[in-house]
């Protein structure tokens, strides 16, 4: 039965570590997630633990010192001489919130729905990021527009 296991990547080396690990046919998890430095600069795709990485390996199987010597991998973590074991559910999520951070790059005027919360299913204008975890969004109420703050989680991008 393949674990999640933790790795320590040498620094700003975590792509070149799962691209190497891809190329043995090792299943990564690298989370990242949109950030914007100013509010009117490009989004930008950074790591959201720097220097980790998740592996899916089988520990009856594998061979877990090929990973090791990997190139961009420093070591495995450990908790005292066993290896840091993560829970499947915990890199799914992660997986998901991965996949969600990357569907958000939106410009101004790009139509949304949100998904959660009291205007959930209502159609609304992205205008402009609040933050780093928040946008403002025009919504359309009794033939009027309203500016509202939401947060990132709750709105997807309408096709």
């Amino acid at each position: 039965m393949e674990c999640w296991y933790l790795l320590y990547c040498k620094p700003k080396q975590e792509h070149r570590a799962q691209s190497n690990l891809q190329n043995q046919g090792i299943e990564s998890c690298f989370p990242t997630f949109v950030k914007r430095k100013t509010s009117g600069s490009k989004a930008v795709k950074q790591p959201l633990f720097p220097r980790y990485l998740f592996v899916k390996l089988d520990p009856h199987s594998s061979h877990f010192s090929a990973v090791k010597n990997t190139r961009g991998v420093s070591d495995f973590i450990r908790y005292g001489t066993d290896l840091q074991m993560v829970p499947d559910e915990l890199v799914a999520q992660l997986m998901n919130k991965n996949e969600i951070a990357d569907e958000l790059e939106l410009q101004e005027g790009d139509l949304v729905q949100l998904t959660d919360g009291c205007y959930k299913d209502i159609h609304a204008i992205y205008q402009q990021p609040d933050g780093e975890l928040r946008s403002i969004l025009l919504i359309k109420l009794l033939n009027h527009y309203a500016q509202i703050v939401v947060d990132n989680c709750t709105i997807k991008k309408v096709q």
